[in-house]
């Protein structure tokens, strides 16, 4: 799994939510750091600390910034490392799947409005040529 961060949680990356955080220790007051600027809660999406929160100099890529960082969550046992990004890796080839899948369905409803367009104009020449048929045996008799 690549080494990346998120604002806030795995909403950002994949639209759910991966967890109850709430029995985690968090920072109720706001946070700035020596910049000034106000920490927002980033999660930790690497194999070293998935889903582990934290918050950071918003400054961090750019030249000038104050290296502020600390770690929200407590770290992982090993286990958790271990498992984590093997299901994150799964919940993410399955939200694929499923996006995917959504796709093709409002392709299949597009064909499927094609072909009733389509049969219903052969069925006006079905009955146009049974009315024919009808009005040829009429005249006939």
């Amino acid at each position: 799994m690549s080494s990346r961060s998120t604002t806030s949680n795995r909403k950002q990356q994949t639209g759910s939510d991966s967890g109850d955080w709430s029995a985690r220790p968090f920072p109720i007051e706001a946070h700035t750091c020596k910049c000034g600027i106000e920490l927002p809660i980033n999660t930790s999406w690497t194999d070293k600390n998935p889903g582990r929160r934290f918050l950071a100099c918003g400054n961090y890529m750019k030249v000038s910034h104050c290296n502020y960082f600390e770690w929200v969550d407590p770290e992982m046992c090993g286990r958790s490392k271990q498992i984590i990004p093997g299901l994150l890796k799964k919940l993410n080839k399955l939200e694929d799947d499923m996006k995917e899948e959504k796709e093709n369905q409002g392709k299949m409803l597009i064909q499927l409005e094609l072909y009733k367009k389509k049969v219903m104009k052969l069925m006006v020449v079905i009955l146009a040529l049974l009315l024919f048929i009808a009005m040829h045996m009429i005249l006939k008799l």
